[in-house]
């Protein structure tokens, strides 16, 4: 189906950079922006733009708590995973024990910062609908808040995992019987090939080998399959508006389409 595409593409003379997308960044290192709601989410109407930016990207926390938070993921559950991972040790105790609680942590202290549930995008609000009915539990939706704190307020691991839908979903005829952490894994080889930079192909490969060894483990694999199949991936994947505007970032958005 790809290759099929990526002809017809090709003989229409279409390339990545005619693609619909942002332009601003062509032009400015910023631009002025209306803040707004749009079915009580807060979105962006950047100045001579088509597409409303969905979400709100917070500076003070892009720079602030959430990047040390972020950086304190990394560091504490997957690098130092990574690490075990290579000693031949299992991480899943690690994370457990000592990781994931000295994370959960640091989240305490942005719950004055995070926004509620029905002012999220659509994406990130179908993730945490589903996740407190599939896997309840006081850790888990913990585990819940800080991933959808990451994905709200940051875009560029939002699109990701958004981009990845269109290879993992689960509720595609196709999928339906197939083990949905098979199809996570296969779409975690795709990010890769989709991303520009060596440095995140590197990030994708950690994320990739982390995820992969917790999830091996039955009672992960069991709450993350019931995951899977109660999101409703239709409302998770990127939409016109996702599209344009990843397609001013480093990455390989329409990798389907064009082989970059």
């Amino acid at each position: 189906m790809i290759y099929l595409k990526r002809l017809f593409f090709r003989l229409i003379g279409m390339t990545p950079a005619k693609m619909d997308m942002v332009q601003y960044w062509k032009r400015n290192a910023s631009v002025q922006a209306k803040v707004m709601k749009k079915d009580g989410v807060i979105v962006m109407q950047m100045e001579g733009e088509k597409h409303i930016f969905p979400g709100f990207p917070r500076g003070y926390l892009l720079f602030g708590k959430l990047s040390k938070l972020k950086h304190e993921v990394k560091n504490q559950i997957f690098n130092e995973s990574w690490a075990l991972l290579e000693k031949g040790e299992d991480p899943v105790k690690h994370i457990k024990q000592v990781a994931l609680p000295n994370v959960l942590g640091l989240l305490e202290g942005t719950k004055y910062d995070r926004i509620p549930e029905y002012r999220m995008v659509p994406a990130v609000r179908e993730i945490h609908r589903a996740w407190e009915k599939a896997i309840p539990g006081h850790v888990s939706l913990q585990v819940r808040d800080l991933l959808t704190f990451i994905l709200q307020e940051d875009d560029s691991y939002r699109f990701r995992i958004q981009w990845m839908v269109q290879y993992f979903n689960p509720n595609g005829i196709l999928n339906r019987f197939r083990d949905p952490v098979l199809l996570f894994e296969k779409a975690f080889e795709m990010l890769e090939n989709a991303e520009v930079i060596g440095d995140m192909k590197e990030r994708v490969r950690l994320w990739r080998r982390v995820f992969v060894a917790l999830l091996n483990e039955t009672e992960n694999r069991k709450a993350f399959t019931a995951l899977c199949r109660e999101i409703d991936w239709s409302k998770v994947k990127l939409s016109k508006a996702d599209k344009f505007f990843f397609r001013g970032k480093y990455f390989k958005v329409d990798l389907d389409l064009f082989d970059y």
